[in-house]
């Protein structure tokens, strides 16, 4: 399916507030949710399914176009966006001015530390970091792909040819977190690091489904029952956001050789309430979700 030809999952104390008393209270930053047609194009919208608008400009359906966008990725404070342009480039775009500046060339899968100081991609074979505006780029885990931070930034996990890798990002020995005889990929932390979910085919369809598991290992929980990839918690961890294959009707996928197409879909951390995100009218996949925070 073209939607998910680029997704390698099948064999898939507070801080102290100065100023005057009458000062107006914080508000939370809105959450927004990030994500790719599977055509070059991406979008954001806010984490309701409000505000929905594109951010990348139209392309015609060529992946040799130079402004081919995917691959997106919120910062934790909702105000940029880093993504893949002509599949070697990363560009970070500012969302309110929509300023955009090209911070890397020879890297795709931008994802951001949870203090928003940095950018890990995938480089090659290996995982790389940079500083937000591309300085200082040194590679910290000599392979593996779709790297994710733990919650505190210290460490990394990504896929390394279906098992799950942790590395500490000031560099030490990696440790694997999941090995066995199915393929797993999409590592994602929960906001208190006591979970992570990932999609495996360990569910024997001609597909993959969504997991959980406690962090430090142990026992392995199904999520979904179709086919789905790419999850990833909101800010909160209240929910997680994932794509997931339907007909073109609007019917779950379980076997992907089945016409199908890509949505975005939200569900409970415990799998329960299961319902789509994105609009029927636009294929959606590869989720983030970034803000949430507290501003003036």
């Amino acid at each position: 399916m073209r939607c998910f030809r680029l997704v390698p999952v099948l064999v898939a104390a507070s801080l102290a507030l100065t100023g005057c008393a009458q000062d107006s209270p914080q508000e939370p930053a809105p959450v927004i949710v990030s994500f790719d047609d599977g055509w070059g194009q991406i979008f954001v919208a806010n984490v309701d399914g409000s505000g929905l608008r594109q951010i990348t400009p139209t392309v015609a359906d060529d992946m040799s176009d130079g402004r081919y966008g995917n691959f997106a990725a919120v910062s934790p404070d909702g105000k940029q966006l880093a993504y893949t342009r002509g599949g070697k480039f990363i560009d970070l775009v500012d969302l309110e001015s929509g300023d955009v500046r090209t911070v890397h060339e020879g890297g795709y899968q931008p994802t951001f530390s949870p203090d928003g100081s940095s950018i890990a991609f995938t480089s090659g074979d290996d995982i790389s970091i940079m500083n937000i505006d591309g300085s200082d780029v040194r590679v910290i885990a000599p392979e593996g792909s779709g790297a994710r931070f733990s919650p505190d930034g210290s460490r990394i996990i990504c896929n390394v040819a279906g098992y799950l890798v942790e590395t500490p990002v000031a560099g030490g020995e990696s440790k694997v977190v999941l090995r066995d005889q199915f393929w797993n990929a999409d590592p994602a932390y929960s906001p208190d690091g006591s979970t992570l979910v990932f999609s495996s085919n360990r569910g024997g369809n001609n597909g993959s489904e969504i997991y959980s598991m406690p962090a430090g290992g142990g026992e392995i929980t199904r999520l979904t029952e179709t086919y789905a990839v790419h999850p990833q918690f909101t800010p909160d961890g209240s929910r997680i956001l994932y794509t997931r294959a339907t007909t073109q009707s609007g019917e779950l996928v379980v076997d992907i050789s089945t016409s199908n197409r890509a949505e975005l879909a939200s569900m409970n951390p415990d799998g329960s309430d299961q319902k789509r995100f994105t609009p029927r009218s636009i294929t959606a996949q590869y989720p983030s979700v970034g803000g949430g925070g507290r501003v003036s």
